[in-house]
Protein backbone atom coordinates (compact mmCIF):
# COMPACT_ATOMS: atom_id res chain seq x y z
CA UNK A 1 0.00 0.00 0.00
CA UNK A 2 1.48 3.35 -1.03
CA UNK A 3 1.95 5.97 1.63
CA UNK A 4 -0.31 8.98 1.15
CA UNK A 5 1.49 12.31 1.04
CA UNK A 6 0.38 15.88 0.55
CA UNK A 7 3.47 16.81 -1.46
CA UNK A 8 3.59 17.20 -5.23
CA UNK A 9 6.88 15.87 -6.70
CA UNK A 10 7.53 18.57 -9.34
CA UNK A 11 8.30 21.49 -7.03
CA UNK A 12 10.06 19.24 -4.54
CA UNK A 13 12.56 18.14 -7.17
CA UNK A 14 13.44 21.74 -7.93
CA UNK A 15 13.48 23.15 -4.39
CA UNK A 16 16.41 23.07 -2.03
CA UNK A 17 15.69 20.47 0.66
CA UNK A 18 16.96 22.57 3.56
CA UNK A 19 14.83 25.52 2.51
CA UNK A 20 11.77 23.31 1.95
CA UNK A 21 12.24 21.78 5.40
CA UNK A 22 12.73 25.17 7.06
CA UNK A 23 16.29 24.26 8.01
CA UNK A 24 18.15 26.93 6.05
CA UNK A 25 19.21 28.66 9.30
CA UNK A 26 21.25 25.69 10.51
CA UNK A 27 24.96 26.31 10.95
CA UNK A 28 27.21 25.23 8.10
CA UNK A 29 28.53 22.29 10.13
CA UNK A 30 24.98 21.16 10.99
CA UNK A 31 23.96 21.43 7.33
CA UNK A 32 27.01 19.45 6.26
CA UNK A 33 26.32 16.75 8.85
CA UNK A 34 22.67 16.49 7.78
CA UNK A 35 23.55 16.32 4.07
CA UNK A 36 26.12 13.58 4.75
CA UNK A 37 23.47 11.55 6.61
CA UNK A 38 20.95 12.07 3.81
CA UNK A 39 23.45 10.98 1.17
CA UNK A 40 24.35 7.87 3.17
CA UNK A 41 20.66 7.07 3.56
CA UNK A 42 20.05 7.39 -0.19
CA UNK A 43 23.09 5.21 -0.85
CA UNK A 44 21.70 2.51 1.44
CA UNK A 45 18.28 2.74 -0.18
CA UNK A 46 19.85 2.33 -3.63
CA UNK A 47 21.80 -0.72 -2.46
CA UNK A 48 18.56 -2.26 -1.21
CA UNK A 49 16.90 -1.57 -4.57
CA UNK A 50 19.84 -3.15 -6.40
CA UNK A 51 19.63 -6.15 -4.08
CA UNK A 52 15.99 -6.52 -5.09
CA UNK A 53 16.89 -6.35 -8.79
CA UNK A 54 19.67 -8.93 -8.94
CA UNK A 55 19.48 -12.70 -8.68
CA UNK A 56 20.52 -14.62 -5.60
CA UNK A 57 23.55 -15.88 -7.53
CA UNK A 58 24.68 -12.32 -8.31
CA UNK A 59 24.27 -11.00 -4.77
CA UNK A 60 27.49 -12.50 -3.41
CA UNK A 61 29.48 -11.01 -6.30
CA UNK A 62 27.81 -7.61 -5.86
CA UNK A 63 28.48 -7.44 -2.12
CA UNK A 64 32.04 -8.61 -2.61
CA UNK A 65 32.57 -5.76 -5.09
CA UNK A 66 31.05 -3.32 -2.59
CA UNK A 67 33.43 -4.56 0.11
CA UNK A 68 36.37 -4.08 -2.26
CA UNK A 69 35.21 -0.53 -3.00
CA UNK A 70 36.28 -0.71 -6.65
CA UNK A 71 33.79 1.67 -8.27
CA UNK A 72 34.89 0.75 -11.78
CA UNK A 73 34.13 -2.94 -11.20
CA UNK A 74 30.86 -2.10 -9.44
CA UNK A 75 29.76 0.08 -12.34
CA UNK A 76 30.73 -2.61 -14.86
CA UNK A 77 28.77 -5.23 -12.90
CA UNK A 78 25.68 -3.00 -12.76
CA UNK A 79 25.93 -2.14 -16.46
CA UNK A 80 26.03 -5.85 -17.28
CA UNK A 81 22.84 -6.32 -15.26
CA UNK A 82 21.19 -3.36 -17.05
CA UNK A 83 20.72 -1.47 -13.78
CA UNK A 84 20.44 2.29 -14.20
CA UNK A 85 22.02 3.54 -10.99
CA UNK A 86 21.48 7.22 -11.83
CA UNK A 87 17.75 6.58 -12.13
CA UNK A 88 17.68 4.64 -8.86
CA UNK A 89 19.53 7.44 -7.07
CA UNK A 90 17.13 10.06 -8.44
CA UNK A 91 14.07 8.01 -7.47
CA UNK A 92 15.31 7.22 -3.97
CA UNK A 93 16.51 10.78 -3.32
CA UNK A 94 13.12 12.16 -4.34
CA UNK A 95 11.25 9.55 -2.32
CA UNK A 96 13.37 10.27 0.75
CA UNK A 97 12.90 14.01 0.33
CA UNK A 98 9.12 13.63 0.07
CA UNK A 99 8.97 11.30 3.08
CA UNK A 100 11.09 13.62 5.23
CA UNK A 101 9.11 16.73 4.26
CA UNK A 102 5.86 14.88 4.91
CA UNK A 103 7.10 13.74 8.33
CA UNK A 104 8.22 17.30 9.18
CA UNK A 105 4.82 18.64 8.17
CA UNK A 106 3.13 16.05 10.41
CA UNK A 107 5.36 17.03 13.32
CA UNK A 108 4.52 20.71 12.81
CA UNK A 109 0.82 19.83 12.80
CA UNK A 110 1.27 17.82 16.00
CA UNK A 111 0.39 14.44 14.50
Amino acid sequence: MAQKTSFIPGPIIEEDFLKSAGLENLSDSEKESLIIKLIESVKNRVIIRIDDLITENDKSEFYELLDQGDNEKINHFLEQKNINVAQLVAEEALLQKIQLLDKLAQLKEGK
